[in-house]
């Protein structure tokens, strides 16, 4: 059970410093990629930095380099988790700069290989998820097989509910891209879901070292998130496939890690039904036509 001063120096010290190592790093994320052709034309036609990503990297990073350094006996066995993270960030970032803009969507992506064989970055993404996801799921499932003896649990049979996990993981990242397509609209459904996850994790008995891995993803990435906020709700930045990987992953890695199998059933019947509807549906047409998504959607939101 962490102590006074323990929680002290391992969340709220890092905590305060990355506010303000964001607070220096935002203008010069936003001028980096500008300068290197991160930019993306928004709905409105006009030309965008998407320097979330960027920016929600290096804070994960410093972040990061603190536990290593400074409370390095709290933070085992981080290395992989910073590397599975890294790996989905890069995916988007490769598809921020080499992504065809008009293949959009998994009808498209499907639809470009059906017809012409080809693989597009999405493929590229959706594989390098499956492969962060198993790089971070694996050593758990060893972790419950030689810790739990022949006595398994529902929840404790890892290694059957390894697909299923993966596939949680895969659609929860790809979710966050599905409504990042107007300012503001992906990081309100990540802090509502990060919410939902803080209330359902109280459900399943926790305190495993996965399970503060957890939280050592999701704080920070939380904290820059809240950060680019702003610039994001205002159409000043975006938060690119490079950010919306990222985020997507480490919700889809927290339940999967910190919920029962029942919620995260209902976890991804939900992300299914959302990636069947817009399959070949517009989820901005959907949105406008109900009054409350619409206001949702648009609350907070500057002339972008």
């Amino acid at each position: 059970m962490l102590t006074v001063t323990g929680w002290l120096w391992e969340w709220a010290v890092p905590s305060g410093l990355q506010i303000g190592a964001g607070a220096v790093l935002f203008p010069g994320t936003i001028r980096f990629s500008q300068e290197h052709g991160l930019s993306e034309t928004n709905y409105r036609g006009r030309l965008v930095p998407t320097a979330g990503g960027v920016l929600l990297w290096l804070l994960l990073l410093l972040w990061y380099l603190y536990g290593l350094c400074v409370v390095p006996p709290s933070w085992p066995n981080t290395d992989r988790w910073m590397l599975a993270v890294t790996m989905v960030g890069f995916a988007g970032l490769l598809d921020d700069v080499l992504g065809e803009r008009e293949v959009k969507g998994l009808h498209n992506h499907w639809k470009a290989w059906i017809e012409q064989r080809r693989i597009t970055t999405g493929f590229i993404k959706a594989g390098t998820t499956l492969v962060a996801g198993m790089l971070i799921l694996l050593p758990e499932v060893e972790t419950l097989r030689s810790g739990t003896g022949t006595t398994l649990t529902a929840d404790s049979r890892t290694l059957w509910y390894l697909p299923f996990k993966l596939l949680l993981i895969l659609l929860a990242t790809n979710a966050v891209n599905l409504l990042d397509v107007r300012p503001g609209r992906a990081l309100k459904g990540f802090f509502v879901s990060v919410l939902l996850l803080v209330w359902l994790a109280s459900w399943k008995e926790s305190g495993t070292e996965a399970d503060w891995n957890v939280w050592r993803l999701l704080v920070p990435l939380t904290i820059g998130a809240g950060m680019f906020a702003g610039a994001d709700l205002r159409g000043k930045a975006m938060l690119g496939d490079t950010g919306a990987n990222m985020l997507g992953f480490v919700l889809g890695v927290g339940f999967s890690l910190l919920t029962p199998v029942s919620v995260q059933a209902a976890a991804l019947a939900l992300l299914a039904g959302l990636h069947a509807i817009t399959w070949r549906r517009s989820l901005s047409v959907i949105i406008e036509r109900y009054a409350l998504l619409r206001w949702l959607d648009q609350a907070g939101r500057g002339r972008s």
